[in-house]
């Protein structure tokens, strides 16, 4: 079960909820932006905003609020 934890997120503007990624898909799409960047590629230190307030699905990184330029936001589920 994915974790959750209260980050502040670069497009809400706040500190908000966020949670780990939940299943392979998610996982493969933090893969594929960090190894673009070549940034750190160990995906569970990747965090996606969950606010109830707008569907925002920004990716952030643990220990960095903008670790991708232009910001990234996780797809919507198919």
């Amino acid at each position: 079960m994915p974790k959750e934890k209260t980050y502040p997120c670069f497009t809400c503007g706040s500190y908000e909820p966020h949670r780990q990624p939940q299943d392979d898909r998610e996982r493969n799409v933090i893969r594929k932006l960090a190894k673009k960047q070549k940034d750190n590629a160990f995906v569970d230190d990747y965090w996606i905003c969950v606010t109830g307030d707008r569907d925002c699905r920004n990716i952030r990184y643990a220990f960095k609020d903008k670790p991708f330029d232009p910001p990234a936001k996780m797809p919507k589920p198919e």
